[in-house]
């Protein structure tokens, strides 16, 4: 009788340790899977922890290819496309091939390319996890900003021929760069709102005008607006050219220089400011295509013009496609305001001139 009692404790006791051994074995396969699962996902759409410099620089095959793969080996083996940079898994050493696609007790994974990865587990622990919450997270986020000159001016009139272009990582689904030209004040956007496609991931961007482009690689993470400014160095509104080099006139007090327009249609001036100048250099005397505006020579009475001077005109109107060359003359610099000092020397000193059109032009005689 004793000995069927310490059996039967025995049997208990090995039915309990029995069990509680299956629940721990359990849940160290059902860690072992959430955390095989979630690499996959990290695998397909990045690990947003990987960073350099503040930013992310992982977005896994979808960064890539900028779409979800067709199936789980297409995470380690390339499906045909010049877009893949794989593989997306490191697999242990030693460790099968095919490993990644079987959870913990070995039951293969069921990837549905529409965003879940899902196993049974061991009947007990079923699973299910999003890739991502919606496509609208991978595809549709917001790239926007400003266009400017070195000025801050926006592109106004010029503004058709100033384009950006986005550039898509995988160009064989996305064979042409999304094309955008900024408004006049130098707003453009990439939105869902105007059914632009802007996936995750880093992306090329380029802002373009005549003779200047600028190229900035823009990190995408989902439900994003990203900002990007682009501000260039040359002026959105030089439509006159200087033809030639100024021409220094005798003695240095004066100089020479020839303008014309390079648009297709005439411009028409009728003042031009000293933006730059030398501190002791003030003109009494100016000409354009040879004749004095009113009010010049300056009377002895007139301070000289300088640093920050307006000179107005009569208006002048010069044609198009560099056709019209156009004098004006510089004349009688003295090293202070008064016509009682002494000439100044203007050779070799810089001059910036802008003309009522917005053009700017330096000089150095």
């Amino acid at each position: 009788m004793e000995l069927l009692v310490v059996l039967l404790i025995i049997g208990i006791l090995s039915t309990v340790a029995l069990r509680t051994i299956d629940a721990t074995r359990d849940r160290s396969l059902f860690d072992q899977t959430t955390k095989e699962m979630n690499q996959l996902i990290q695998a397909i759409v990045g690990n947003p922890d990987l960073t350099y410099d503040g930013r992310r620089v992982d977005f896994g095959y979808f960064g890539d290819m900028e779409e979800l793969p067709h199936e789980l080996k297409d995470l380690v083996r390339n499906p045909g496309s010049t877009a893949w940079h794989g593989p997306y898994l490191r697999m242990a050493a030693g460790t099968e091939d095919s490993s990644y696609r079987f959870d913990g007790w070995g039951h293969e994974y069921t990837y549905n390319p529409n965003g879940t990865i899902s196993t049974d587990g061991n009947g007990k622990f079923p699973m299910t996890m999003n890739i991502v919450d919606s496509d609208s997270q991978l595809y549709f986020n917001t790239i926007s900003g400003t266009v400017t000159d070195h000025d801050d001016n926006p592109p106004a009139t010029v503004a058709g021929l100033c384009t950006l272009r986005l550039y898509y990582n995988n160009q064989v689904l996305h064979p042409t760069p999304r094309l955008k030209i900024a408004d006049m004040g130098g707003f453009y956007q990439y939105s869902p709102a105007s059914s632009d496609t802007v996936p995750i991931g880093i992306h090329k961007l380029v802002a373009h005008v005549p003779g200047e482009s600028l190229v900035r690689w823009v990190t995408v993470l989902p439900r994003s607006q990203t900002v990007v400014d682009f501000k260039f160095s040359k002026s959105f509104w030089n439509k006159l050219r200087l033809i030639g080099s100024a021409t220094t006139l005798p003695g240095g007090s004066g100089f020479v220089i020839k303008i014309a327009n390079d648009q297709s249609e005439n411009i028409t001036i009728d003042w031009l400011v000293f933006k730059q100048a030398p501190d002791s250099a003030f003109m009494r005397d100016f000409t354009i295509r040879g004749n004095h505006p009113i009010g010049f020579p300056l009377t002895p009475a007139d301070p000289g013009i300088g640093l920050g001077d307006t000179v107005h005109f009569a208006p002048v109107t010069i044609g198009p496609n560099l056709t019209d060359e156009v004098e004006l003359q510089f004349l009688e610099f003295h090293v202070d305001r008064t016509e009682a000092s002494a000439y100044a020397d203007v050779s070799g000193k810089t001059f910036k001139f802008r003309f009522s059109d917005g053009s700017e032009i330096t000089v150095n005689p």
